[in-house]
């Protein structure tokens, strides 16, 4: 049921509703105004990716969740043992503009009619069903579960570890 708990599947994100290109390939070209182009990214072979990577066989065990954030970064990234952790993460507020529009450690989540936006609210006009959705946030993170490879990225990129609860160690 653990590593059950870390399964989340992948996100699906348009990170700003509206962009207008201006570059000699739009019929509306202004060569007064700077050049932009709008590049659209389909990044479906993340499944791939991840089925070149190493799954467990055997050998798991609870270990010890007294770590430092120094062990957990010297782990390498080739290791023959993997580690899947349940943390406490704090998203520092220094981050939130900078990650503001794709935040890391993306978390599943009951989204309830007062949780939207109010353009949300006027486009659902009163639908308030709960749906269970895959949301990146920038909120703190309490018994998140994820592989060490993600918590090493978290941390390079400014999470701050608050808390280790469980470490489940395999080969």
């Amino acid at each position: 049921m653990f590593t059950e708990k870390g399964i989340r599947g992948g996100i699906s994100v348009i990170t700003k509703r509206f962009s207008q290109a201006n570059n000699k390939y739009v019929h509306n070209f202004d060569a007064s105004k700077s050049i932009k182009h709008i590049i659209y990214l389909d990044c479906n072979n993340l499944y791939r990716a991840s089925m070149v990577e190493s799954l467990p066989y055997g050998g798991s065990e609870w270990i010890s969740a007294d770590l430092t954030l120094d062990w957990i970064q010297s782990i390498p990234q080739d290791s023959s043992e993997g580690y899947i952790f349940e943390v406490d993460l704090k998203y520092p507020e220094e981050l939130h503009d900078l990650h503001n529009d794709y935040p890391l450690a993306p978390e599943k989540m009951d989204i309830k009619f007062e949780d939207l936006s109010e353009f949300s609210k006027a486009v659902l006009s009163g639908i308030k069903l709960p749906s269970t959705k895959l949301v990146p946030n920038l909120k703190d993170k309490k018994n998140y579960i994820t592989y060490y490879k993600n918590l090493q990225f978290y941390s390079k990129y400014g999470l701050k570890f608050e808390k280790v609860h469980k470490i489940l160690k395999f080969q």
